[in-house]
């Protein structure tokens, strides 16, 4: 889960890094305008003072790719720094105005381009507040000028300019917000279908879990057990062959009948596990239905089966359930079969259910294996 979260939080940092460059491009712009101005003649400030305005520019931007190259940014409430980048590209440009001279007019705009940037970082009240410190900025500059040249001329052109600014930036500020605002709802909605996503999945894999898994003992169920046998026959190499072995428990009904399906119940949960921990890995036990199991083993012979269903057997008549009164203990007959790549998989379990009604016609609590027909000796 950190490290989740570090990987949000570099790439988060990338793009605070990917706008500050591109907010950068603005300043170059500006310094080529302040270089052809003044060349032209149009800039009215002295070269020391337009040194000074790229100089201060090149010190803010440096203070800023500091913060964000270290991190510091991230301690802020608000790490893309955007508010704070407005505000001192805000004043800049308010630099640059004050010695525009008749360029003022054309370069007043770069207000609203400032504004831009902060579209889909700044909500509604934080983008009036910045037009405001703009109209405040450009107002103030226009009062200072005025108050030094007292034209009357000059002064209604200047209030124009506001008024035109101010129109600019508000229309900007309340369709940068409703941006934001869409935004904001198709990232909800966004998040919104991923949760439904996720819910689906999951119920998806509870509806999958429940077609292929028994309720109560938490084994495999029949039709898993099927589909996976024909599976594994499939990728199974000629030398190689599957070992099946169908249990079932002696005399379960007597168990419901005289100790109540409870009883019952436990017993059937408490052989899944005995079952389940006594095999390999990649070995399958499966509730067949009723009192009914079916084992599956992975290359094996006949004998490695019957010895793992003998120990299964043996341990299985020596677990004494808590349902049930001391010393009387469950045991469980088993039919042994042997699955090659070749053989019909209905057959081969044909084979373990005659080799469990031998076992049960034999005594109970044994294990018998399925002989082949051309094997058996003729009795005469």
């Amino acid at each position: 889960m950190s490290e989740l979260q570090d990987a949000n939080s570099d790439k988060f940092q990338a793009l605070r890094l990917q706008r500050f460059y591109l907010a950068q491009i603005n300043y170059l712009i500006t310094y080529v305008v302040i270089g052809v101005a003044w060349a032209a003649g149009q800039y009215d400030a002295s070269a020391w003072m337009a040194t000074t305005h790229v100089l201060l520019g090149i010190l803010t931007q440096g203070v800023f790719l500091l913060l964000f190259k270290s991190g510091m940014n991230l301690r802020f409430r608000e790490p893309s720094l955007t508010n704070p980048q407005i505000v001192v590209a805000i004043l800049l440009t308010t630099y640059l105005l004050a010695f525009a001279g008749s360029l003022r007019g054309s370069l007043v705009m770069v207000y609203a381009n400032i504004l831009v940037f902060g579209i889909f970082q700044l909500s509604r009240r934080d983008l009036l507040l910045q037009a405001g410190l703009a109209l405040a900025c450009f107002g103030g500059l226009i009062a200072l000028e005025t108050n030094r040249t007292g034209s009357a001329h000059s002064l209604t052109l200047s209030l124009v300019q506001w008024f035109i600014l101010a129109c600019f930036l508000g229309c900007l500020t309340f369709t940068g917000s409703y941006i934001r605002e869409l935004r904001e709802r198709l990232q909800q909605r966004h998040s919104t279908l991923q949760a439904h996503q996720e819910t689906l999945r999951g119920m998806m894999g509870q509806l999958q879990n429940l077609a292929t898994t028994d309720g109560l003992t938490g084994l495999a169920n029949r039709r898993y057990f099927i589909d996976e046998t024909r599976r594994r026959m499939t990728l199974m190499r000629p030398s190689q062959q599957l070992g099946v072995a169908l249990i079932d428990l002696d005399h379960f009904k007597r168990i419901n009948d005289l100790y109540g399906h409870s009883a019952g119940d436990e017993v059937l949960q408490g052989f899944a596990t005995l079952a389940r921990d006594s095999l390999r890995d990649g070995d399958l036990v499966a509730r067949f239905g009723g009192e009914e199991f079916v084992i599956l083993l992975s290359n094996t012979d006949l004998g490695a089966l019957h010895q793992c269903l003998e120990r299964i057997r043996d341990n299985f008549a020596k677990v004494q359930f808590a349902c049930l009164p001391e010393g009387v203990h469950c045991t469980l007959s088993a039919g042994l079969s042997l699955i090659r790549q070749e053989d019909d998989l209905e057959v081969c379990l044909n084979d373990a259910d005659q080799a469990l009604y031998l076992a049960k016609h034999s005594g109970r609590n044994r294990c018998e294996h399925h002989v082949p027909k051309q094997n058996h000796t003729d009795p005469a």
